[in-house]
């Protein structure tokens, strides 16, 4: 598989057919509005998932299992929505193109190499995959896939051979109470006024450029840290977060925000945006905050620096309160030199108030 490029920015052209960068710090899906996407590490979810684990004692996968099959499947419902698309759905021969549409999805997202190695609608898929960004997200993503394709539920199983892996997914009866409550919500954003850099020809961002997709390894590189990333919906940050609150306490939100903060700040010593004088704090600040609408993050509106090194921040559409505290923690560290303390409240409908200082 070889992705056709852009002939001015290079980025492959699939993904400004299935992403749009919206002027209110989002990005969102071109089949669904609702939608959002995001870039981010690949090993952030996995790591956050290992510290909640090791923090309590006991395994949260199914959490962060069943928030992303359900995502992968609304994600997935959305671009099959056409009513063209969806009437070929209902002819078992013309499935096969799905399943291929839907490997095309994971070389592109960064999440895996994936060929199918046996289909059988209704009933069972077989994948051979390369490079899967975590075992069980993506057996996650493959699973909800297959329930938009078969509005079914399924389950999976993973066997590795020869140095690869193979991930069986089938019809099954029903899915765990859990999975319910976890359900797809699509939280109000407001709107926004932010300009990006744009390619003349494909209208993606050209901040975007440094980003390499790999297609035939099936992964997104940042080519100036040499880091894994994903290009994947942004639901899903917020949402486990959510429900990790909600199951397990407030335990769960320094692991959370700190997690995040430590990517943040490796992020910015690999690309040297550390430390500044009085005088350049708020440009520096504000190079920081950029990449909060490159990304799909949010988008600050609004910041000041007041008495004895405290800074706010207002953030609209955050793609979760809880990692944007941790990135704006690293932002602070980078800027002040000492850790950060940092609080945060509603500001009104979708837009959240930071406030950091040093501890």
């Amino acid at each position: 598989m070889h992705y056709s490029r852009c002939r001015v920015c290079g980025v492959p052209k699939i993904v400004s057919r299935l992403n749009r960068w919206m002027p209110n710090g989002t990005i969102v899906s071109r089949g669904d509005s609702r939608i959002r996407q995001a870039f981010f590490e690949a090993d952030l979810l996995p790591e956050i998932r290992r510290r909640i684990s090791e923090g309590l004692g006991f395994p949260v996968n199914r959490i962060f299992y069943e928030a992303e099959r359900n995502t992968a499947r609304i994600v997935i419902a959305a671009l099959l929505k056409s009513q063209a698309i969806r009437a070929t759905l209902h002819i078992p021969p013309l499935k096969q193109g799905a399943v291929r549409f839907f490997n095309n999805m994971a070389w592109m997202t960064g999440t895996a190499s994936s060929r199918t190695v046996e289909y059988r609608a209704g009933k069972y898929g077989v994948a051979r995959i390369r490079n899967p960004w975590d075992l069980d997200l993506m057996a996650a993503v493959v699973v909800g896939t297959f329930e938009a394709l078969e509005g079914k539920p399924l389950r999976s199983f993973w066997k590795k051979e020869d140095g690869e892996y193979l991930l069986r997914v089938e019809v099954t009866e029903s899915k765990p109470e859990l999975s319910a409550r976890l359900e797809v919500e699509y939280p109000p954003v407001k709107d926004g006024d932010y300009r990006h850099h744009r390619c003349p020809r494909c209208g993606i961002p050209l901040d975007i450029r440094h980003l390499e997709w790999k297609e035939e390894e099936g992964i997104i590189v940042d080519r100036r840290r040499g880091i894994r990333m994903i290009n994947f919906e942004g639901l899903t940050l917020h949402r486990v977060a959510r429900e990790l609150v909600r199951e397990l306490g407030d335990v769960v939100v320094p692991i959370i925000v700190d997690a995040e903060r430590e990517y943040t700040k490796k992020m910015l010593d690999d690309l040297g945006i550390t430390g500044s004088s009085d005088e350049t704090r708020g440009d520096l600040l504000q190079e920081m905050l950029s990449m909060l609408p490159l990304y799909g993050q949010g988008l600050a509106t609004d910041f000041e620096f007041t008495s004895g090194g405290v800074l706010r921040v207002w953030v609209d559409n955050p793609y979760s309160d809880l990692f944007m505290a941790g990135r704006l923690a690293a932002f602070y560290e980078a800027m002040e030199g000492k850790r950060a303390r940092v609080d945060w409240s509603e500001a009104g409908p979708s837009s959240v108030s930071y406030l950091l200082a040093a501890e």
